[in-house]
């Protein structure tokens, strides 16, 4: 883009205000931090205009910036993926040479710091399919081109500039050599290294990195792909073992999140038909048994379809291991591992279509008080076509387990609710959302009730029953006579044999909070302007402590009542300022940016500069703050 004129630099006019809005207050405020420390290694720009750069984070990352139409766009190669701190990095990088008068090479065709930043084995966030797939087309045929030298010289340079692609085309050498030892033994190796990271991670600290298992799932992607499915299911048991250290300190589930990647490899792993299926299936159970943590999801496996007589395999080993169990043969399970085999087996025997024996083993599992065993006996009940049973059972067993077991019992009412929509039978449907709704009052009931009254086509009359409840407390009135069964709603929706008026919520007040969350679905800003008011009443009162729902609230009534938006967002800023965290401060700087542009917007430019100095003012010994305030109050990034 360098040219005679300056001015036809359209990266040269960029405001602070772009930056925040493109990648956010906190993206912007870490890539001016990777700017300031020299992370930006190599920058130039594409014929095309754009901006491709090297930046050193935890890793080397590659990123694309893109200036269209006065838009800011990007895409990395970190975990991020699309308008991040490296892109804004290389930004600044750019803007600071410029204003130094230097030149940015401009990349030729084919240079590998192009290819590098478009590299990625998946669609980037937010871009078109068919964009990514014309890169690649295109790409194909640029290689396609290339003679067999150039090929490698290429190869080679990727490979000089990019740890990665080094590890992973070692890896494909001695996977095509047939020498998996070295490549699985780097690989348990880095395992290894990973949890060393793991152990020093502290979630609680906002710069700790969590340990990246990203590479590790790659490689084992690898392996897999070159036909070690059994290496990689060895890996994945190893995973396991060595995650149950770590288990007790990751109370956020940071690392468990990080390691269910490696666990969808296991899992394709798992897949292939490398061996009997069966056999697969006391893999994936062996798994289950030794997950305590729950990070191996198993049920991609369970659902897939395998033949009959595998199934029947699996079920008549499950048997044998339970027979020789009971009987003391071998030593007994655990109360959970016991259950685990049995849950198994009762999926077996329905999957091998033996119904009569899986039904028999779930009556005496429901028999022996475990829960889990409803639902499966009911599920076998429907494969078996035999529904009427099954909502026999259903009425029962819910009718039974309300109070000593309210997850199972709301299982239950969920697959009735299934089994009558399948029947396209709405007003009952209705009936069963509108007890859910008035049992749990909350806006996903209320989308459920809204979506099956409207089918059945009574949503008017069930609305204005909802929304006197909620504003007075009243519940419809019950019509029913002693000893006959209760509606939820009388006259309105049928009677379901289910309904327990004295399980349904009281409201003493207002629930505003819910009718502030209905009026925001239904993109009503009267509504909830409305209710906001009498909310900030309640809270001046200390009735309600937590005060939620701000950012939605404000961001519907913004247009209609721009002044509720602007007192929340106000409030929201200068509560994060209070806590004297640079996070918070960047977050800070998102809500007063949204108060200068609405305030500007409606032609009160002075009150906000008044504002901006007032808490400049209040706040100027918190260095960090200022500095992040002067991206705001500043226009252009460098000068004229």
């Amino acid at each position: 883009m360098p040219s005679e004129s300056k001015n036809a630099d359209p990266f040269r006019t960029l405001k602070w205000s772009d930056l925040q809005t493109w990648a956010g207050e906190k993206a912007t405020a870490k890539g001016m931090k990777y700017q300031d420390e020299e992370r930006v290694k190599e920058i130039k720009q594409t014929p095309e205009g754009s901006l491709i750069a090297r930046v050193q984070g935890t890793k080397t990352y590659f990123t694309e910036v893109s200036l269209e139409n006065g838009e800011l766009s990007s895409t990395c190669t970190c975990p991020v993926e699309h308008d991040c701190k490296h892109g804004v990095a290389a930004v600044l990088e750019y803007l600071e040479l410029a204003e130094q008068g230097e030149e940015v090479p401009v990349a030729s065709e084919g240079d590998p710091l192009i290819i590098m930043a478009r590299q990625g084995s998946a669609l980037k966030v937010g871009e078109p399919r068919d964009s990514y797939q014309v890169f690649r087309t295109e790409l194909r045929e640029y290689l396609e081109q290339m003679e067999k030298e150039e090929l490698i010289d290429l190869l080679m340079n990727l490979s000089d500039r990019d740890s990665l692609l080094t590890r992973h085309l070692q890896d494909m050498l001695n996977l095509a050599s047939g020498d998996t030892e070295e490549t699985v033994g780097n690989i348990y190796s880095e395992l290894e290294e990973l949890w060393e990271e793991a152990r020093s991670y502290d979630y609680r600290d906002y710069d700790s990195p969590v340990p990246d298992f990203s590479d590790l799932r790659n490689r084992m992607e690898n392996l897999l792909d070159a036909g070690y499915a059994d290496e990689v299911a060895d890996l994945g048991m190893r995973i396991l073992e060595g995650y149950e250290e770590i288990a007790p300190y990751d109370e956020e589930g940071d690392i468990g999140m990080k390691i269910g990647g490696c666990m969808e490899v296991v899992i394709k792993a798992l897949l292939q038909p490398g061996s009997p299926a069966h056999e697969r299936m006391l893999k994936v159970l062996d798994f289950e048994l030794k997950d305590e943590c729950g990070i191996f999801d198993g049920e991609a496996f369970w659902n897939s379809d395998f033949p009959v007589e595998e199934w029947s395999s699996f079920s008549e080993i499950l048997k044998d291991r339970l027979d020789a169990s009971d009987s003391g043969k071998t030593p007994s399970y655990s109360d959970w591992d016991r259950k685990q085999l049995v849950k198994r087996l009762a999926l077996a025997l329905e999957k091998a279509g033996n119904y009569e024996e899986a039904i028999s083993l779930c009556e005496e599992e429901v028999e022996a008080g475990e829960d889990w065993s409803y639902i499966r006996l009911i599920k076998v009940l429907l494969a078996a076509g035999q529904k009427e049973k099954a909502e026999e059972w259903i009425y029962r067993k819910i009718k039974e387990t309300r109070k000593s077991s309210p997850e199972t019992a709301y299982e239950l009412f969920r697959i009735l609710l299934e089994i009558k929509e399948k029947e396209e039978n709405w007003l009952f449907v209705a009936a069963l959302h509108a007890e859910e709704f008035f049992r749990y009052p909350s806006l996903q009931f209320y989308i459920g009730l809204r979506e099956s009254a409207k089918k059945a086509g009574v949503w008017e009359k069930v609305r204005k029953a909802i929304h006197e409840y909620l504003e007075s407390g009243n519940l419809p009135a019950d019509r029913a006579r002693p000893g006959e069964e209760p509606s939820s709603l009388p006259g309105v929706l049928p009677k379901t044999g289910l309904t327990d008026r004295d399980s349904f919520k009281k409201i003493d007040a207002l629930d505003l909070e819910l009718l502030i969350d209905i009026a925001i679905e239904e993109k009503n800003p009267d509504e909830v302007a409305r209710w906001y008011n009498k909310l900030k009443i309640r809270r001046k009162k200390g009735e309600d402590r937590y005060f939620t729902r701000r950012e939605k609230i404000a961001r519907t009534v913004q247009e209609k009542y721009p002044e509720i938006a602007i007192d929340i967002w106000k409030t929201i800023a200068e509560e994060l300022i209070s806590r004297t965290k640079v996070d918070a401060y960047e977050s800070a700087s998102i809500y007063l940016r949204m108060v200068r542009n609405a305030m500007e917007a409606g032609g009160q430019k002075a009150e906000w500069e008044s504002y901006f100095r007032e808490i400049r003012e209040k706040n100027k010994l918190k260095r960090k703050l200022l500095e992040i305030l002067d991206m705001l109050g500043k226009d252009r990034i460098i000068g004229e």
